[in-house]
């Protein structure tokens, strides 16, 4: 017997990405972005998706590296049937990711390190990398999975 699907309200759906964001890839807490985050569930749940939209995409101009508004803001896109704006998002959260892992896989990174020795200053490059790569996992999932939806 086929399993009926129950379509899930985007406010939830919202809150179940950061849920599984927090234990993926857990963050530093950052004040302004929470407060973003706030602003933006309570959007959602006024029905507002142009202003939560807005408030991502004015948060992603001013900080390129902030890689969750990426998925928050193609999700909301994607809600709304703008799959051509969630693919760009996507694609914009890909070049953030490749621009990170760029970064901290740079041999001058290395050379530092090396002289450095610091087993502390290793692993957190380490780490930082690794939050990009599993970024960049979910960026690619998520582009199939929206391009396979738009046929």
């Amino acid at each position: 017997m086929p399993q009926e699907q129950i379509p899930i309200d985007l406010a939830s759906r919202l809150h179940l990405i950061l849920r599984a964001l927090d234990r993926m890839v857990p963050e530093a807490p950052q004040e302004a972005l929470e407060e973003t985050v706030e602003a933006i569930l309570e959007a959602v749940e006024r029905r507002s998706l142009s202003e939560a939209a807005a408030v991502l995409e004015r948060t992603l101009q001013t900080n390129t590296s902030w890689l969750r508004g990426y998925l928050l803001l193609a999700t909301i896109y994607e809600h709304r049937a703008h799959l051509t704006e969630a693919m760009a998002t996507i694609e914009r959260g890909l070049g953030a990711c490749v621009d990170g892992i760029r970064l901290f896989s740079a041999s001058r990174w290395i050379k530092s390190v090396v002289r450095l020795n610091r087993p502390v200053v290793h692993a957190r490059i380490r780490r930082h990398r690794e939050r990009f790569e599993r970024y960049d996992r979910m960026f690619r999932h998520r582009m199939a999975m929206l391009l396979a939806r738009s046929g």
